[in-house]
């Protein structure tokens, strides 16, 4: 099966989020995991049987005197399924590091919810031609804490920087050499097969080519799941397609 996972950042307000849930209500094919990932002020506003709920970042800790931050053990109390970790903008904007990263997502599994784990490389990486480079790094450092028998609960997303949000992706044949390449490096480690997404600039035009590359988990779309009508669109296209 495969999975959508759609990131609403913050975007959307009381209203609109009650508008989006009225328009994708009984349209989510039930043969794609799709996880939404609404704001933390509307996690409850979208449990739903028609899709998972997930939350968009979370902290290391499980309590604390911490302002303002959001764990994994208050999440699942109130049965959130996923959470995504590592985003490039948590890792530009807030400054979040590797070290980090690592520490959520083993705090994360403790308190079984999912991560799905954001990797990828800037502009002036790829120029540079050190793209496996940063991939390898980010993928064994956010992995750091945890054991071959949590492999089965992750999903790495790859999400090149420079593509996200500029409307330009990655050819077809370097985002499946990518995808290879981060199953490799796990499956050479832990001896598992671990779950990956492709992220950055999807849209109708290219979701069909995307979701039917070799070894493909799924999609993480950003910009592209904001609208009810055109999110239910890509949904439609994928299930046309596998």
């Amino acid at each position: 099966m495969k999975t959508v996972v759609a990131n609403l950042k913050m975007n959307m307000n009381l209203e609109d989020c009650k508008n989006y849930l009225d328009k994708t209500k009984g349209k989510i094919d039930t043969g794609l995991n799709v996880i939404i990932c609404p704001s933390f002020l509307y996690l409850n506003l979208f449990k739903s049987d028609e899709f998972k709920v997930g939350a968009q970042n979370c902290y290391k800790q499980k309590e604390g005197s911490f302002t303002g931050e959001v764990s994994p053990y208050q999440l699942k109390s109130i049965n959130v399924d996923y959470v995504i970790l590592g985003h490039s903008e948590r890792r530009k904007i807030f400054n979040e590091n590797d070290k980090l990263i690592a520490e959520k997502v083993i705090e994360t599994l403790k308190n079984n919810i999912k991560p799905i784990i954001c990797i990828g490389e800037t502009t002036s990486e790829r120029d540079l031609k050190k793209t496996d480079i940063v991939i390898k790094k980010q993928l064994l450092e956010a992995l750091k804490y945890i054991d071959s028998d949590m492999i089965n609960d992750i999903f790495i997303a790859y999400e090149p920087v420079w593509a996200i949000g500029t409307g330009n992706i990655p050819s077809l044949n370097d985002i499946e050499e990518i995808v290879n390449y981060i199953k490799e490096i796990v499956n050479n480690k832990y001896n598992k097969n671990i779950k990956v997404l492709y992220g950055g600039s999807i849209n109708n035009e290219n979701i069909q080519e995307i979701i039917t590359l070799n070894n493909i988990d799924g999609v993480l779309i950003g910009n592209a799941s904001l609208n009810p009508d055109g999110f239910i669109k890509l949904l439609d296209q994928i299930i046309e397609t596998i």
